[in-house]
């Protein structure tokens, strides 16, 4: 460097040489200012780049029991706490916990709309326990993840139609058509049965057939499946209790630091499976006959729509000490 600059000050000559130095020392001051304004300037940044990404994200995954029977009383709570976790900004995932065997069709379709609209939302992750069945299935269709014991009993999916009693003609009554008595006759009635199960079935397809290894044909037949059998034909998504699918909750939406609320529903719980009752731990429950959800022949003034397991109507209709004639999903005829 010496050798090279004692040239060039024998090539300009000094006068210059004197102006070149000067700009050179300049130069060479200019550049170790900016080189100690780089170091001090990231020395102040580095902490807090590194703070941010070191900083960790925090939120709440909301725990919600889906438990007992399905009936206008559940639905209505579920709705209310899922209206809530959504309005919540706090809340960054929804874990259900179930322990149903289903219920009125009508309310199993309330749960499974609410179910629907959260998860478009934030994720939502399901954690059975003794069962979700039929309409206790119905509800958990949207979630992300279905997690399952091996003993837990899932699917049947289907509808039981219980047919109203048609009545013959009465005195003083005039009517405004040929089933203004009936509603319809039996082969309207098992159309109507076959167009509900449709929309079941659908659901459960559009949320899991590409999960599943068979297809609506199989569906239809309402089976039920155990935990080890569900993780297998893709019913469920794995194994595990509820706080695995809370952390798996927490992975989803991306929290590295979490709470854990319940949001749970007051009052007495109402089980119609004695394993659903064993299984609760809620402190108010009560085990009650399945005959609460289907009438005795001398109240059968209206049709019913269930989702419930074959074995849950047949034991509802002996204790009811009725001979109810039912149409199931596949057009066939029950009588207790």
């Amino acid at each position: 460097m010496a050798s090279l600059l004692a040239r060039l000050r024998g090539t300009v000559g000094e006068e210059r040489w004197e102006t070149l130095r000067a700009v050179l020392n300049w130069a060479l001051r200019s550049y170790v200012v900016l080189l100690i304004l780089g170091v001090i300037v990231g020395l102040q940044v580095a902490p807090v780049v590194a703070d941010y990404t070191t900083q960790p994200v925090r939120g709440t995954v909301a725990v919600v029991p889906v438990e007992g029977g399905i009936n206008g009383a559940n639905a209505a709570s579920l709705t209310e706490r899922l209206t809530r976790a959504r309005q919540d900004p706090e809340i960054k995932a929804v874990v259900l916990q179930v322990n149903s065997p289903g219920g009125g069709a009508p309310s199993s379709e309330e749960m499974y709309l609410q179910v629907k609209r959260t998860a478009n939302r934030m994720p939502v992750v399901t954690s059975v326990g003794s069962m979700a069945a039929s309409g206790g299935y119905y509800a958990i269709a949207p979630s992300d993840t279905i997690f399952v014991v091996p003993s837990t009993l899932i699917g049947s999916v289907g509808v039981f139609f219980t047919v109203p009693q048609e009545l013959g003609p009465l005195d003083g009554l005039i009517t405004s058509g040929p089933n203004k008595l009936s509603g319809a006759d039996l082969r309207e009635w098992y159309y109507k049965t076959e167009s509900i199960r449709r929309a079941f079935s659908s659901a459960v397809l559009t949320h899991r057939g590409d999960r599943m290894t068979f297809g609506e044909d199989e569906l239809s037949y309402a089976k039920l499946y155990t935990g080890a059998e569900a993780v297998e034909n893709g019913m469920a998504d794995r194994h595990g209790g509820l706080q695995d699918a809370i952390q798996h909750a927490a992975n989803r939406a991306g929290l590295t630091s979490y709470n854990v609320k319940v949001l749970d529903y007051s009052g007495t719980r109402t089980f119609i499976v004695r394993s659903n009752y064993l299984r609760s731990d809620a402190e108010q429950k009560e085990l009650v006959s399945p005959s609460v959800y289907v009438s005795a022949p001398e109240s059968m003034a209206a049709p019913s729509v269930l989702m419930l397991p074959p074995s849950v109507i047949r034991q509802g209709i002996e204790e009811s000490g009725g001979n109810v004639t039912g149409v199931k999903a596949n057009g066939s005829a029950v009588a207790g």
